[in-house]
């Protein structure tokens, strides 16, 4: 899900002002003043929910206070940081899947907001799944390496 998107429809960018040219944010498009479910609080600006998106505690973060296109845009972002970290183990099918999912929507195609939100939500929710069975696939890795060198020590093989 792209966090900017240009318009193609102006016909002479010369008489357009630098604002009208420069690609705007998607980022609180529904121009939210209060966090979700919280009408006292101030709604998180962009600046801060791209550096909380960026750091390695990312996995403590519920994200409850975005509005559900933050939400996708924010967690495709952490998706895109976890395919990037882990592209190298994946097989050439799990990567051209994840990937298409997580990368910018192509020009060439027809835009449709409900796919490319759909795309980047089950990417980012497949990323964090192959992370998690990455992470238990190590520690059964280390737990059978532990057992093999205990049973190797404490109890020989019996060669009959």
């Amino acid at each position: 899900m792209p966090a900017y998107r240009a318009s193609s429809s102006f016909t002479s960018s010369a008489s357009l002002s630098e604002e009208h040219r420069r690609p705007r944010s998607s980022f609180n498009c529904d121009g939210r003043v209060f966090r979700q479910g919280e009408g006292f609080r101030p709604y998180p600006q962009e600046q801060e929910v791209f550096l909380r998106s960026n750091t390695d505690a990312v996995d403590d973060e519920l994200w409850h206070e975005l509005g559900l296109n933050d939400f996708i845009v924010t967690n495709v972002r952490i998706g895109r940081h976890r395919f990037n970290r882990h592209s190298d183990i994946m097989v050439e099918h799990q990567r051209g899947l994840l990937n298409r999912g997580l990368e910018l929507w192509d020009t060439e195609e027809h835009e449709s907001p409900v796919l490319e939100a759909s795309l980047g939500y089950t990417a980012s929710m497949g990323m964090m799944l192959f992370e998690q069975n990455e992470l238990q696939r190590r520690r059964v890795r280390v737990g059978v390496f532990f057992c093999d060198s205990f049973t190797d020590c404490c109890f020989p093989r019996l060669i009959h």
